[in-house]
């Protein structure tokens, strides 16, 4: 009999659009669920790296998100989450990149920020986890808040009349970006559940400017469409 384990951190978008592929695929899977400072040194035993999420599909050992996103379409193709045309694809891939690799980091240096000049001692002891594993600065702090807001200055452009990002189709585009977006503003509890003293950490005051409203409106509705259900630990 096939098992699937895939080991999670619930407050990760990394995680999240992983989760999230999983249920619009159907594809059933067991929960491990991964602690910061705690399971590191496990997950470099299994996959030379400490990152999560991490996939388990009969032995064999997938980390990274993108990784495991594209051996999820690979081995169960319907329904898509990638467009049929190669161009199409490469802008997913734009967008996703774009999201990962530049929205998502810039992101949790934000989170890191509030964390550290939190006045809760396990919110600062937090913060300087974080700070140390992926660096923090004031300067880079305040160069991580510029970056987003160019960025969503772009979703903001891009999504004006549209209801995906690529196509007129729900993709990994959609999927990802809408995951990155819960370290901004996170969706209402009745769309991903959050405990009330972790829900300040992830609000970033630039993102709750009316000027960006329709982009996290438009997140709000990728959740209810296409997550299905109510996200929970």
């Amino acid at each position: 009999m096939s098992t699937t384990k895939l080991i999670t951190m619930y407050g990760s978008p990394w995680s999240e659009r992983v989760r999230w592929a999983l249920a619009f695929k159907g594809m059933p899977y067991e929960k491990e669920n991964y602690e910061p400072g705690v399971d590191e040194e496990k997950i470099k035993k299994l996959t030379g790296q400490a990152l999560v999420p991490v996939l388990i599909v009969d032995g064999k050992v997938i980390p990274d998100s993108t990784a495991i996103l594209e051996w999820l379409e690979a081995s169960r193709p319907e329904p898509a989450l990638l467009p049929r045309s190669e161009k199409d694809r490469a802008q997913v891939t734009l967008w996703e990149e774009l999201m990962i690799g530049v929205l998502g980091p810039q992101a949790r240096a934000l989170i890191s920020g509030r964390l550290l000049r939190s006045s809760e001692p396990e919110m600062q002891k937090a913060g300087q986890y974080f700070a140390g594993k992926y660096g923090h600065s004031a300067y880079a702090e305040e160069q991580a808040r510029l970056t987003v807001k160019r960025l969503l200055v772009s979703l903001k452009h891009t999504l004006s009349g549209r209801q995906y990002l690529v196509g007129d189709a729900f993709s990994r585009a959609d999927l990802t970006t809408a995951s990155m977006l819960m370290l901004l503003r996170p969706a209402p509890d009745e769309l991903f559940f959050l405990p009330a003293p972790v829900r300040p950490i992830y609000e970033e005051p630039l993102a709750a400017d009316s000027a960006f409203s329709a982009v996290f409106a438009w997140r709000d509705q990728m959740y209810k469409k296409h997550r299905c259900e109510v996200v929970k630990p």
